[in-house]
């Protein structure tokens, strides 16, 4: 169970009707100017996302090359596949066999009970005052948590005479699990969790009870496709860079995967800016709706759902004028020169 304090008081005023109605008022008045704030920010993300460069677009335009036709003198951005050859030997730590890998990633974390916070804001009432009260909440949980920083490492390879220095590209890869051990951590001091309280306790007052590591690598002995700047017979950047154990088609399908869902996301955001946004700006109205019981409730819910439809439109539109603006400038022309010839004709 959470224990929770009080960690600061504030007298809001008169918790009768009308005091209550006039602090309701003026804070949406102040909210006023947040309200446009916000409108203007769900409308930059639109703008500075809208257009972005679709890389999966771009690997998938590129031809598929095997390591061996590329010629030295080669330059630009390619696709080459190939099995790797290590320029040093690399073998993931925990691992029972001597294979070599091209990168691998080690993971130690604990199994302990350590301290949730959270906070809140609420408001009661005092001797016919209303009173806001930001009050603090702990409580133990279990989790796992790290234990030290992960560890990665990468082997710089070769693809027949193409040298590749992979630190730094993006990773599309079919992890194969090396090792995963769970071991119990014996307390020399058992802790009675019943005595303990959160006077004067830290997260470490409970000991881990399990530690588990996990170390997940990429073999080398399968073909991979790296994408990414040649030059001089050497990859070591590019626009994308890519290091990747997938097909073709799997790579391309992942990266489509991953810009779908950051473009949602980014729309998501603009959406939710600007429908609160205009939220905000009519606030003084909602605040002024609360005068009238059930019926200002009734219009509130009409009112968000309207905004909510208006901040998708303008989010479509938004990225469709930015996206499409030739399209756009083409049809404004278009308008204009058939009104002057339909004037014309009328004249």
């Amino acid at each position: 169970m959470a224990d929770e304090r009080i960690i600061s008081e504030t007298n809001l005023g008169s918790s009768g009707f009308f005091g209550r109605f006039g602090r309701n008022f003026s804070e949406s008045l102040r909210g006023v100017g947040g309200g446009f704030i916000s409108v203007a920010i769900g409308i930059l993300i639109i703008y500075f996302t809208a257009g972005s460069t679709e890389y999966s677009k771009i690997v998938q335009e590129l031809p598929l090359t095997p390591a061996e036709s590329v010629v030295s003198s080669q330059t630009g951005l390619v696709k080459i596949s190939g099995k790797p050859v290590l320029k040093a030997p690399l073998v993931a730590p925990k691992s029972t066999t001597a294979e070599s890998v091209i990168y691998y990633r080690s993971t130690v974390e604990e199994y302990r009970k350590v301290e949730k916070v959270t906070t809140e804001t609420r408001t009661v009432q005092k001797e016919g005052q209303d009173v806001s009260q930001q009050v603090e909440k702990k409580e133990w949980i279990d989790a796992w948590v790290p234990k030290t920083e992960p560890v990665e490492k990468w082997a710089d390879f070769t693809l027949v005479n193409v040298s590749v220095e992979p630190a730094g590209s993006e990773k599309y890869f079919n992890y194969k699990e090396v090792s995963k051990t769970e071991t119990p951590v014996s307390d020399p001091n058992p802790t009675i969790i019943s005595q303990i309280t959160y006077q004067g306790k830290s997260a470490n007052a409970y000991p881990a009870t399990k530690i588990r590591e996990i170390v997940t690598a990429v073999p080398a002995d399968q073909p991979i496709i790296v994408v990414g700047e040649i030059n001089s017979g050497s990859i070591r950047s590019g626009k994308p860079f890519i290091v990747s154990n997938k097909s073709n088609g799997e790579l391309i399908d992942s990266m489509k995967s991953k810009e779908k869902m950051w473009y949602w996301i980014t729309k998501g955001l603009a959406w939710l800016f600007i429908a609160g946004g205009l939220t905000a700006i009519l606030g003084p109205i909602f605040a002024a709706l609360d005068i009238l019981p059930g019926l200002g409730g009734a219009l509130k819910s009409i009112v968000f759902i309207i905004n909510g439809i208006i901040a998708a439109v303008i989010v479509f539109l938004g990225t469709l004028i930015i996206e499409y603006w030739y399209v756009v400038v083409g049809v404004i022309v278009a308008l204009i020169a058939l009104l002057i010839l339909l004037r014309k004709k009328k004249a």
